[in-house]
């Protein structure tokens, strides 16, 4: 994805999120839980409060991946498909055997939700 331009990035990862959202959280082949979290970790990057976030240093433009201001509404969708991919009491996160790699991932998780809810709801962060 790092070699395409902005607009097909964001085609991507718009599609990436409607999967999920059609698929309602529902196990689906189309879309992997990695997917919505890898096109959620490119919008959280490109939002001010989300440069900073430690994976970003794998991909040092990929701050740079999206055209700006990311708007509300692709964060919104992002927030949804992360919400409906991983549920707090879904297959997900009982499918995990070390204990620490899970709470690695909800950690992370986290995070993209902390920096993309404020976007969601309209505040510029």
């Amino acid at each position: 994805m790092e070699e395409q331009p902005a607009p097909r990035r964001l085609e991507v990862v718009e599609r990436t999120f409607r999967a999920a959202i059609e698929a309602g959280g529902g196990s689906t082949s189309s879309v992997l839980p990695e997917e919505i979290m890898a096109a959620s970790a490119v919008v959280a990057a490109n939002v001010p409060a989300g440069r900073s976030l430690p994976w970003n240093e794998e991909y040092p433009r990929i701050t740079e991946w999206l055209t700006k201001p990311i708007a509300p509404l692709l964060a919104s969708s992002a927030s949804q498909a992360l919400e409906l991919t991983f549920p707090a009491d879904g297959w997900f996160w009982r499918s995990w055997v070390d204990v620490g790699e899970r709470e690695e991932a909800q950690a992370a998780i986290d995070s993209l939700r902390a920096v993309l809810r404020p976007v969601s709801e309209g505040e510029s962060r």
